[in-house]
């Protein structure tokens, strides 16, 4: 009994010591396990960590390399750019041998006129103010129109108690500029849908065969309706214009974008016929891969950006800057602000008074005389804030917002000695235009090489367009525009041909001077003469003569002596 006794009590310390090994090979399995799961987190913690450095030192390589390039881009263009910079500023202060079509290439081997090349390069008055002299006569001028504006505030609050600050144009002009901008959003969108109507005619171009009978009448159609769309939009636009009746400032904005639309649909559509046409008889016989391969046209994108681009010159491609900068933006923005509303004052202060009592009664031819001397120097104020507005805080600050780095909007028109010179210089933007699309097109196709006649073409479409503007904004037509481009600019072509450079300077500074005075006072005349003059008419006949020579007019006083000062009493 004992033996037995002592053997289940073995047994049992044999279980119990089983059973306690296996827990503590159980504890020393879970803590491996946990120790390996620890590991495993670590592990994958620093795989992440390595992954995410990883990342980060890529995104700054390649942001690095990024700003690289951008830095070694801006290197290489701001060296042409001080090339060019030091080219045209020697031309400014030397004779300039062919300054004119510097920025064409020459003349091409088939005899046909150059092309405009785009480059990039900045607006003359830009670099010019990074002169300090220059920058200097900037700030004079800004001053001296300060203390203009000063010294006739003064003079009213001491006289009337009262202060005009000039504000009455601006409030007056630019009303109902919602629905301007409303047509604004019309012919923009008519304009864009341009592009599809000439896809699908270089589309279908293709189903016809080569010279075949269809196929003219479908060019000769297209032809017809396009010219009907330019004439439909035209009458669209002013139609609306009257219909909504849109003061003048509001009026004169409306009507130059009308101009631009026009100006730039002609382009697009003239730039890619031809390679439609080319692509047509080169793809004839081959399936295309992609419609923008069979016809060789450009993209809607191109398309789009041409419209909003601040030339009227279509090419597929520009060049362009790397990035915007918003403050120059800003600063051409508060330049072309200034400008309206000093333009404004010139007008409620200096050319109203001259000009408001047209109508009411008879003025005397000497009266006639004072108001139009008195509105030379407000006319070449106004006439020099407009060209630094439009053309150069304007065109800058649009090109600017959209990179577009050719800024050569106008040249060194200051200092032509001849009236073509001005004619080239002072606005190339247009010039550019008229140059590529009129006469450029009248030389090799129409008159064939008859320039004198390709020049008076230039001048009529410029003189026509100037005086369509003039007349649906102040709703009469008085054509002082179109006499002054059409026979006045092309007589004067001649004129200051052959003067010399001094006195051909001074001539045009003096022509032009006149000219400003001339054209703003016969149109504020007739201006004030329709409002204070009763029972106008509503004929055609009643809106082209004009009613300041008949209501009212000018009264000649025939008791004028003049006395030399070294007379005898």
């Amino acid at each position: 009994m004992s033996d037995a006794g002592s053997g289940s009590e073995s047994s049992g310390s044999g279980s119990n010591d089983g059973s306690s090994g296996s827990t503590i090979q159980n504890a020393i399995n879970n803590r491996v396990q946990r120790e390996y799961r620890e590991e495993m987190v670590k592990d994958m913690a620093v795989e992440q960590m390595k992954q995410k450095m990883h990342d980060i030192v890529n995104r700054l390589g390649k942001e690095v390399e990024r700003k690289m390039d951008i830095a070694v881009d801006d290197l290489f263009t701001e060296v042409k750019r001080f090339n060019l910079k030091n080219y045209e500023l020697k031309q400014l202060f030397n004779e300039k041998s062919n300054s004119h079509e510097g920025h064409r290439k020459s003349a091409k081997t088939d005899g046909k006129l150059p092309d405009k090349v785009f480059m990039p390069r900045n607006s003359l008055l830009t670099d010019l103010f990074e002169v300090k002299h220059i920058k200097t006569i900037y700030h004079i001028f800004i001053v001296i129109l300060i203390i203009l504006f000063l010294n006739t505030v003064v003079h009213d609050f001491v006289d009337t108690g009262s202060i005009n600050l000039g504000f009455r144009p601006i409030i007056a002009g630019f009303g109902k500029f919602h629905i301007a901008l409303m047509l604004w959003c019309c012919m923009q969108t008519s304009t864009f849908l341009l592009y599809p109507c000439f896809r699908m005619w270089a589309l279908f171009r293709k189903n016809f065969t080569a010279g075949s009978p269809m196929k003219k009448l479908w060019d000769w159609c297209a032809v017809v309706l396009f010219v009907s769309y330019q004439c439909g939009f035209i009458a669209a636009a002013i139609k609306a214009l009257l219909w909504f009746d849109l003061p003048p400032a509001s009026s004169v904005a409306y009507l130059m974008e009308m101009t631009r639309f026009l100006m730039k649909a002609h382009a697009f559509i003239r730039s890619n016929v031809p390679r439609a046409l080319v692509s047509g008889k080169k793809h004839a016989d081959s399936k295309p891969t992609s419609p923008d391969t069979y016809q060789g046209l450009p993209s809607f994108s191109k398309y789009a950006y041409f419209l909003f681009a601040p030339t009227l010159v279509y090419r597929d491609e520009y060049p362009r800057t790397k990035q915007i900068r918003w403050r120059v933006v800003a600063r051409h923005a508060l330049e072309v602000i200034g400008v309206v509303f000093y333009i404004s004052f010139i007008l409620e202060r200096f050319l109203a008074p001259l000009f408001e009592k047209f109508g009411h009664a008879k003025i005397s031819s000497g009266s006639f005389v004072l108001s139009l001397f008195g509105s030379i120097m407000p006319g070449s104020l106004s006439f020099l804030c407009a060209f630094y507005s439009l053309l150069h805080a304007w065109m800058n600050g649009a090109a600017e917002l959209l990179r577009f780095a050719d800024r050569m909007f106008y040249r060194d028109w200051w200092n032509e000695s001849t009236f073509a010179g001005y004619i080239r210089s002072w606005n190339v933007v247009v010039h550019d235009w008229l140059y590529t699309y009129v006469y450029k097109d009248c030389v090799e196709h129409v008159f064939r090489n008859c320039r004198p006649l390709a020049t008076v073409t230039v001048f009529t479409v410029s003189s026509v367009f100037h005086e369509l503007i003039l007349a649906f904004t102040f709703r009469f037509f008085y054509p002082v525009m179109f006499v002054q481009f059409e026979f006045l600019g092309l007589m004067l072509m001649f004129v200051t041909k052959r003067l010399g450079k001094n006195v051909g300077n001074v001539l045009l500074w003096l022509v032009l001077s006149i000219g400003n005075g001339l054209h703003l006072s016969l149109y504020n005349m007739e201006y004030y003469a329709r409002r204070n003059c009763p029972d106008i008419g509503d004929s055609i006949v009643d809106y082209m003569v004009p009613v300041s020579w008949s209501c009212n007019g000018i009264s000649h006083n025939p008791n004028w002596t003049i006395t030399a000062p070294w007379s005898l009493p």
